[in-house]
């Protein structure tokens, strides 16, 4: 006899989380570009991801954990596909030059991120998290895309010369010690220090970070 699927319990406070984080979607502007840029499929890997922990969070039978757990899983891989293919491209590269190096980058990424993927449906079915937190976690991942993109166009540019760039928030010691310095984009990503990437090796693990590593020559936001 097979076992029956677990379907989470499901609160009013679930319900009600829900359909916040349904208004807080619904106010985004969904613009669609002529030509996609690492900032919109990031942001649209948001929008779906917010769409799907809906579904689940509205609880009866629209969506159970494990199939949640696939579709996001899924969701990470296509996003992270697409944003590596639009950075490669901002970059000035073309997608049919990527080597296996570049191609490593990627996968590691869809790897790493899905292995959250479980605890994070954990969380948000725990009727002691806190809800109302949702769509903090959900910029964290779309902070993760973003950086996969980005991490992309730098490796198409050639590894450029980038000066780190205090942004506008409370900074530890780590940012406050590499500010103003200039190095390659391999130097910054060889010791993690990554700006706006949770987990990073800054003392602020990269969490709430505004800091920006931009190009020596032209000012523009490299990571």
């Amino acid at each position: 006899m097979m076992a029956a699927e677990f379907t989470p319990i499901i609160t009013n406070e679930h319900r009600k989380a829900a359909s916040h984080l349904a208004w807080l979607m619904d106010k985004r502007t969904r613009a669609v570009k002529a030509q996609a840029t690492v900032d919109d499929v990031a942001q649209g890997f948001g929008n779906d991801l917010g769409d799907l922990i809906q579904e689940l969070l509205r609880g009866g039978h629209r969506l159970s954990k494990a199939n949640f757990r696939r579709d996001m899983k899924k969701l990470v891989k296509d996003y992270a596909r697409q944003v590596f293919e639009v950075g490669w491209e901002e970059g000035g590269g073309d997608v049919a030059d990527v080597e296996s190096d570049d191609l490593a980058l990627l996968e590691g990424f869809v790897s790493e991120q899905q292995n959250y993927v479980n605890d994070f449906s954990d969380w948000l079915t725990d009727k002691e998290s806190d809800l109302d937190v949702v769509p903090d976690r959900v910029a964290l991942w779309v902070a993760s895309m973003m950086n996969l993109g980005q991490q992309a166009k730098t490796r198409a540019m050639g590894d450029p010369v980038g000066e780190w760039e205090y942004g506008d928030t409370e900074h530890c010691d780590t940012c406050l010690e590499l500010n103003g310095q200039r190095h390659r984009v391999s130097w910054y990503m060889k010791r993690d220090y990554n700006p706006r990437t949770p987990g990073a090796a800054m003392d602020c693990g990269g969490y709430r970070c505004q800091c920006q590593i931009k190009h020596v020559k032209t000012g523009e936001r490299l990571l």
